[in-house]
Order: C-alpha cells, then sequence, then structure tokens
C-alpha cells in the first residue's frame, strides 16, 4: 500500500509546489525612470514637459516619487501631488491590498491609496480623493495599470482619472535609468 501512495503523494506535493511558485507577485518596477514623452499619449490639455520618477519597492511597500517639470506657457511649475497628469509628490502603497492614506497635496486633506498586483505582474494602482471644490464637494477617482516590458527597461502606465467633468485617460512611458 506504501508504494501505491508514494506517487500520489510526490504529484501532490509537486502540484503544491508549481501553485506555489505560479502565484502572481508584482514586477520588480525599482529605480529611477524618465519619461519618454514622444512614446506617451498625455492628451492635448496635459502641461508636462519631461518627469522623472523614482520608484521604491518592497515585498510589503510600493513607493513613487513623481517629479515633472510643466510648461511656463500654460502656467507651469510643479504640479500638485498625485497621478493621472504627472502630478508631482511621493506616494507610499501597501502591496499587501491594505488602503493607506498620503496628503492631497494643493487639494488639502488626504488621498486614499490601494495597490492591486494583477496577472502577470501587473500592478493597479488606485487614488480617490473626495475634495471641496467651487460648486461643491466632488470625488476624483484615478486607477493606474503599471507594466514592464520583458527585458524590464520600459514602464507602461496606462491611467484613467474619473471627475465631474468626465474620464480621462492617458497613456505614460519610461524608460529605466
Amino acid at each position: 500500500m506504501t508504494k501505491k501512495l508514494f506517487p500520489a503523494a510526490a504529484l501532490f506535493v509537486l502540484v503544491a509546489a508549481f501553485s506555489v511558485f505560479s502565484q502572481d507577485n508584482a514586477a520588480d518596477y525599482s529605480g529611477n525612470w524618465k519619461l519618454d514623452l514622444a512614446k506617451s499619449e498625455m492628451g492635448e490639455r496635459s502641461r508636462v514637459e519631461s518627469m522623472d520618477m523614482t520608484v521604491g519597492q518592497t515585498a510589503d511597500e510600493f513607493t513613487v516619487e513623481r517629479k515633472p517639470k510643466l510648461s511656463e506657457a500654460q502656467g507651469g511649475g510643479m504640479g500638485r501631488g498625485g497621478m493621472g497628469g504627472g502630478g508631482a509628490g511621493e506616494m507610499s502603497y501597501s502591496l499587501s491590498g491594505k488602503e493607506t492614506r498620503a496628503p492631497a497635496g494643493g487639494f488639502g486633506g488626504e488621498v486614499a491609496l490601494k495597490a492591486k498586483v494583477e496577472k502577470g505582474g501587473k500592478l493597479q494602482l488606485t487614488q480617490t480623493r473626495n475634495i471641496e471644490g467651487q460648486m461643491g464637494p466632488m470625488t476624483i477617482k484615478t486607477v493606474e495599470t503599471w507594466e514592464l516590458s520583458a527585458d524590464g527597461k520600459t514602464l507602461t502606465i496606462a491611467s484613467a482619472t474619473e471627475t465631474p467633468r468626465g474620464t480621462r485617460n492617458q497613456k505614460m512611458v519610461f524608460v529605466k535609468q
């Protein structure tokens, strides 16, 4: 009887080991990145001329710091904290799926941050802000999907920002420095 159970037990251990190793983990996005504006689709209202981004990543935490340079011709300077338009600032996310909070920059208040690892190592980052606008309270939600090229040298971030005025979609392409 033991001889019959051994192959079944070995197969069980092999299947269990495979399932552990095949679980989706976030790709390693850490490093310094530079926006490739020519390959990006920022939209005609974008004021971003260039952007450097630093990403820190551990098993539990994901930190993004953006440093955009905005067009002076359209009232440039540094952007407000956040995503979806190249805002400046540092945001820290928990990779365990737990919501974190950060100051909302020029908007005042706080922004809720959430990260989710998707299939294939893609990463989804969500920011939700509740702000007081000229016409009363409003919610601004940005969802970014991060994806690395096979060689790890190109990062593509597809974002959708939902506002009371509608949804704004962008694609930012970064090159690892």
